[in-house]
């Protein structure tokens, strides 16, 4: 496949590793509002995400595109062959940009195979889940739901510990889970570089994408970078499918762990 065979946010994706914080908004904007493309001129573009319409042309032109024109020609080709471009969404709704990302990750889903993932999340002997930071909540939450439907689900490190006695103990049939959503903790990359020859999925934002190719498994969030604080109701979303997938992996196995902690809730009465 050639370069400009690629579509907007495939080349985008190629791209964006490299990209400064300024291009980088603009990425974000056009991989979440590709169809803002047949309806906003350049300068429109350039006002939308406080950079330069100078910025907007170089980086079109960098994607591999003769100018803003032939972008926009591509988008209405894809669109008169039927696959359907939005170009008609209210901007007004408090959720419109919570709403695209979930539509990317949906896409994303769609044309992969996460048929692999989910039988390691259902079949490796021990499962082991790092986070930082903001990602620890995401971690600790992906354990918790994991741990519903099977056994053996580290999260790793522990409060107060460093995480190098941990990756030593990885072992060869382990399943890894690294979650590093923006703002990573300065020693994220050596991480990912210890854990090259195990087995593991990165779940990371558009920023993140530069570890792909260390990476066994790699599903991107799309973040808003719109609002100060960010939403993690797109990495909430995709750790619920991946979990519900392997519940539906396990079956029987996986009611019997569900029971065995209700009755254990029970017994305990620690719920209301």
């Amino acid at each position: 496949m050639t370069r400009d065979s690629y579509s907007l946010t495939e080349r985008i994706t190629l791209h964006y590793a490299d990209l400064t914080q300024n291009t980088r908004r603009l990425a974000d904007y056009l991989l979440l509002n590709p169809e803002k493309v047949l309806i906003m001129s350049t300068n429109e573009i350039a006002e939308a995400c406080s950079v330069s319409k100078t910025s907007v042309s170089r980086f079109i032109r960098r994607l591999g595109y003769a100018d803003h024109l032939s972008l926009r020609n591509e988008l209405l080709t894809v669109r008169e062959s039927g696959q359907p471009v939005l170009t008609n969404y209210s901007e007004n709704c408090d959720f419109y940009q919570e709403i695209k990302a979930l539509e990317r990750l949906r896409d994303q889903l769609n044309n992969i195979d996460t048929k692999a993932i989910i039988n390691d999340l259902a079949t490796a002997p021990r499962i082991k889940i790092i986070g930082y930071r903001n990602s620890y909540p995401l971690a600790m939450h992906f354990r918790q739901q994991l741990m519903q439907c099977r056994g053996n689900v580290e999260l790793l490190p522990l409060p107060g510990q460093t995480i190098g006695e941990d990756l030593a103990a990885i072992e060869e049939n382990d399943f890894v889970i690294v979650i590093g959503i923006r703002r990573r903790v300065s020693h994220f990359s050596k991480i990912i570089e210890q854990l090259q020859g195990n087995k593991f999925l990165l779940i990371t934002d558009q920023s993140g994408q530069k570890y792909a190719q260390s990476t066994t498994y790699t599903l991107i969030c799309h973040m808003n970078n719109e609002v100060p604080l960010d939403s993690y109701s797109v990495p909430m979303s995709l750790i619920s499918h991946l979990v519900n997938s392997t519940y539906q992996v396990l079956k029987n196995e996986a009611t019997k762990v569900s029971n065995k902690i209700a009755n254990n809730y029970s017994k305990l009465n620690e719920l209301e």
